[in-house]
């Protein structure tokens, strides 16, 4: 529509929850109906866009709008009286580092920076934390850091977190060497911090999920510059161990 709005199904109706964000990248619903999003955007990688195609990329990303500093907060918006619409916006956590994916166990909520995961106290209807947050594990990041959103996923019994971390280039062009723990979906044993591959060959999982049987659903985002017709992102279900085909196979 000229308003920006998608047409909706007959019957139904789409309205604008909340205007005005600063790059929000993932969104996280708690048990009492509050939002919270993350708004962020990459963090400094002084090793990601050097030699003529990383100068014309910046250039691209600038020009769209997406090459400006991450806010590196999340804000918690709040309908009160049901109407699709967010009354209240309030700054939740500051003092992050590109964080992306949140998840809440009982009253502890964890959030994925972009090179770890922490952990601060929730209490419900809390419109603002400001205790710092304890670093339960780090993730892969560096001075590269090619895909840098990390997403979270708690185990159904929430003794375990599922993380993802995309590959640390395109097509493996920076070496091998450059890819541990990437192209991934992590483990993350709360008890302990220890981290381990659960499944790999993913070049860039974003969005995960349980289904009604108890198997983790993840999306894939696959290579990029190929054109249209090569090749399709996908929806696939993740085996522990599973190996998904980056950087030698398609699906």
């Amino acid at each position: 529509s000229a308003d920006g709005k998608p047409t909706a199904a007959a019957g139904f109706n789409v309205t604008a929850f909340a205007r005005g964000l600063d790059h929000p990248r993932w969104v996280f619903v708690l048990p009492n109906g509050d939002v919270l999003v993350a708004e962020s955007n990459a963090p400094e990688r002084p090793e990601q866009g050097k030699g003529i195609k990383g100068r014309i990329m910046k250039w691209a990303q600038a020009y769209a709008g997406a090459g400006v500093k991450s806010a590196n907060r999340i804000t918690l918006l709040r309908d009160q009286n049901g109407d699709g619409v967010a009354e209240t916006r309030s700054t939740f956590m500051t003092d992050l580092n590109s964080p992306f994916g949140m998840a809440l166990i009982g009253d502890t909520l964890y959030v994925a920076n972009t090179d770890a995961v922490v952990k601060v106290k929730y209490q419900e209807g809390a419109a603002q934390i400001t205790e710092k947050p304890e670093k339960i594990a780090d993730l892969p990041a560096g001075p590269r850091n090619h895909h840098w959103t990390k997403n979270i996923v708690a185990s159904r019994d929430g003794t375990k977190l599922y993380a993802t971390s995309g590959s640390n280039s395109d097509h493996s062009e920076n070496g091998l060497e450059a890819e541990h723990q990437r192209a991934a979906i992590l483990e993350v044993d709360l008890s302990n911090g220890q981290v381990k591959e659960f499944a790999t060959g993913l070049r860039n999982p974003n969005g995960m999920g349980w289904s009604a049987a108890g198997e983790l659903w993840t999306v894939v985002n696959e290579r990029d510059e190929l054109g249209s017709d090569l090749v399709p992102d996908y929806l696939t279900s993740i085996k522990p161990g599973g190996f998904y085909g980056w950087p030698w196979s398609y699906w």
